[in-house]
């Protein structure tokens, strides 16, 4: 019976299980498991795309029961229907500065609790309004840095063993120092690792996995 290898999208699973805890993310990922006993109504999560802030911020989510907005769509007009805790990612890319100064207000008032994440720290946010930017530099920050090699690791056995895929530590350490540093970019490597050793009913040995990062990307 011939195989095929479909081209199947995996989406981006963000339980508890899957997070890998390291010395690049154990103090955001303490603050976060500490809730609900922060010190302010809201903290604030920042770190380098691809370094597991997404994934925290969801774990938290459910944990809190929180309403999760996208920050390219919310306007004022929202405000009235938000309720509960929340969470607000990515919020350098708003537009609207008073929306924020409001949620960060109605969220306080409520004794509801907020989580915002971003690239830059606080202090490096591209706002211009004064009181917007006075609280959110006075929130508690948790610092989430580029993945490490431990982390990193873990997630490609991780992303291997969800798909079923048996992989020695060798070939692990030789991918390590040969993908993005980045959880995205494992996820994206071990997808396309699957699909090219399905298709080719090869094994993922070292000499396999040389020759398919030879290969022109494409």
């Amino acid at each position: 019976m011939s195989q095929y290898a479909l081209n199947i999208s995996h989406p981006p699973v963000f339980s508890d299980s899957n997070f890998v805890v390291s010395g690049c993310n154990r103090e955001a990922w303490q603050w976060l498991e500490s809730w609900p006993n922060w010190p302010a109504h809201g903290v604030y999560l920042y770190g380098p795309q691809g370094s597991g802030k997404s994934h925290l911020a969801h774990i938290w989510a459910r944990k809190a029961q929180a309403s999760i907005l996208d920050c390219a769509s919310v306007t004022d007009d929202d405000l009235t229907s938000l309720r509960g805790n929340l969470l607000l990612e990515d919020i350098e890319r708003l537009q609207d500065e008073q929306f924020l100064f409001h949620l960060y207000n109605s969220s306080k008032e409520q004794g509801s609790h907020l989580l915002l994440t971003s690239r830059l720290s606080a202090r490096n946010l591209p706002f211009r309004l004064p009181d917007l930017t006075s609280r959110l530099n006075a929130l508690p920050s948790a610092a989430i840095a580029e993945a490490d090699d431990e982390a990193l690791a873990a997630a490609l056995r991780k992303q291997f063993a969800d798909r079923q895929m048996k992989v020695t530590d060798e070939v692990v350490a030789y991918l390590l120092p040969r993908t993005g540093r980045s959880f995205y970019k494992i996820r994206e490597l071990v997808e396309k690792l699957d699909r090219a050793s399905l298709a080719e009913r090869k094994n993922l040995t070292i000499p396999y996995v040389r020759h398919f990062l030879s290969l022109p990307s494409g």
